[in-house]
């Protein structure tokens, strides 16, 4: 996507969920943005993996191959009609964050940069420092929700979910989805501007 017309601090910034619901030109039921979803993955969390069933805030919502499914088609977004209308979009940055998988990833390695147009169509791009890789990443926010899944890179069975409240907060709890037989917790850590200054001005 088009994102060369902004300047290059502005993706930085840290959007709250009340700019987020205002960007948005949808028209989606009031109830389910009036408040924040949050949405917490893995032990401790609201979205639970019990006996091949998922569970959010106690309830069933899926098997776990559904709930895998219904990730993977939220990711798969059509693409622009034409370049005119990718030119076009408007974008609000949801930040910069480190993604951790473990507890004891003290130093991440990947980088992931997000922002959302006003049609709720995520885009950004994830870096590897260690390998030197960059990947793209695209996927959608579902207005019914405010779940988002995104693909990353050109594999048709990564996908990362999280919620948009998620991605306005500092740490933003996600679910990984390789195919529909396993998963992974990542943590993503938002980055601050200066950080990022002060990381690419120190040499290897």
């Amino acid at each position: 996507y088009w994102f060369n017309r902004y300047p290059w601090g502005y993706w930085w910034s840290t959007p709250s969920y009340a700019s987020c619901v205002n960007w948005f030109t949808w028209t989606a039921t009031p109830g389910v943005w009036a408040q924040p979803i949050y949405y917490d993955y893995g032990q401790g969390g609201n979205v639970v993996y019990q006996d091949n069933s998922v569970y959010i805030n106690g309830q069933q919502v899926a098997s776990a191959d559904e709930f895998a499914q219904s990730a993977m088609e939220l990711a798969t977004v059509p693409p622009p009609e034409n370049e005119e209308v990718a030119a076009a979009a408007e974008w609000m940055p949801l930040g910069t964050f480190a993604v951790s998988s473990d507890e004891k990833d003290v130093e991440p390695t990947r980088t992931i940069q997000l922002a959302v147009n006003k049609d709720g169509v995520i885009s950004g791009t994830l870096y590897n420092s260690q390998s030197d890789q960059a990947y793209s990443v695209q996927g959608q926010v579902d207005k019914q929700t405010q779940r988002v899944a995104f693909r990353v890179g050109d594999s048709d069975k990564v996908v990362v979910e999280t919620g948009l409240y998620n991605l306005t907060q500092d740490e933003a709890p996600a679910l990984v989805h390789y195919g529909a037989d396993h998963v992974e917790n990542w943590l993503l850590v938002r980055l601050q501007n200066s950080e990022a200054e002060e990381a690419a001005a120190t040499p290897e």
